[in-house]
C-alpha cells in the first residue's frame, strides 16, 4: 500500500510538470507583450507625438509701388481709377514632427479697417520632417477702390500713414506610424502693420499665431 501511494504521488508530479511549464511560458509571453506595448506607447507619445507647427511672419513688404504709380501717371494726366499695390507676405512654417506636413493652398487676405481689400492663394506643398519652409504670397490691393472712403483719405492726408492687417491660413495634415495616426493641422497668422504714405515703408508690425490640431 505504501509503495502504491508513492507511485501515485510520483505520477501526479509528472502530470503537473507540463502544466507548470506551460503556465510559466504563458506568463512570460504576457509580460513580454505588456513590455512591448508599453514601449510602443512610449515611442508614440514621444517621437511620434504630433506637435504643433510654428508659423512665423518674417516680413510684410510692398513690391515696387513707385513703378506702378509712375507708369500710370505717364500714360494719362488723370489719376487711374483703380491703382493697385502688391503686398508681399513672407511666411515661414516650421514642422517639428517626425513626419512630413502636407498642406493645401495657403490663403492670405489684406484688410483695411476690417474691410477686405485683397486676397490671394499660394501653392500647396510639403514641409519635410523637422524642417522649415518659406511661403511667399503676393496680394494685389486695389487702392483706387478706397479713395471714396473718408477714413482712408483722412489717414493718407492727415496722419500720412495707413494701418493694414493681414491674415494667412494654412491647412495641412500629419500622418505618423505608417499612416495609422492622422492629425489635421490649421495654422493662422494675423498681423497688423502701418504703411507710411511718403516712402511706402512698413513699420509697427505685430503678429499673433493660432494653431488647431484635430
Amino acid at each position: 500500500m505504501i509503495r502504491s501511494t508513492g507511485d501515485a504521488m510520483g505520477s501526479n508530479a509528472v502530470v503537473r510538470t507540463p502544466f507548470l511549464r506551460l503556465r510559466c511560458v504563458l506568463i512570460s509571453c504576457g509580460i513580454i507583450s505588456i513590455l512591448i506595448a508599453a514601449a510602443l506607447l512610449a515611442v508614440t507619445l514621444t517621437v511620434y507625438r504630433v506637435r504643433e507647427p510654428v508659423m512665423t511672419m518674417n516680413a510684410i513688404s510692398l513690391k515696387d509701388p513707385g513703378a506702378a504709380v509712375a507708369s500710370s501717371s505717364s500714360a494719362s494726366s488723370t489719376p487711374p481709377p483703380l491703382l493697385t499695390l502688391t503686398v508681399v507676405a513672407d511666411v515661414s512654417v516650421k514642422n517639428p514632427n517626425a513626419a512630413s506636413l502636407r498642406y493645401g493652398a495657403t490663403e492670405t487676405s489684406v484688410y483695411y479697417r476690417a474691410r477686405q481689400v485683397g486676397q490671394a492663394l499660394g501653392p500647396p506643398g510639403t514641409a519635410p520632417a523637422r524642417r522649415t519652409v518659406r511661403l511667399n504670397v503676393t496680394v494685389d490691393v486695389a487702392v483706387g477702390a478706397l479713395l471714396g472712403d473718408p477714413a482712408f483719405l483722412e489717414d493718407v492726408v492727415v496722419a500720412g500713414a495707413v494701418a493694414v492687417a493681414t491674415a494667412t491660413r494654412v491647412r495641412g495634415r500629419v500622418a505618423v506610424l505608417g499612416g495609422l495616426v492622422h492629425r489635421r493641422v490649421v495654422l493662422e497668422m494675423n498681423c497688423t502693420a502701418t504703411v507710411a504714405v511718403a516712402d511706402m515703408s512698413i513699420s509697427d508690425q505685430r503678429c499673433l499665431q493660432h494653431v488647431w490640431l484635430r
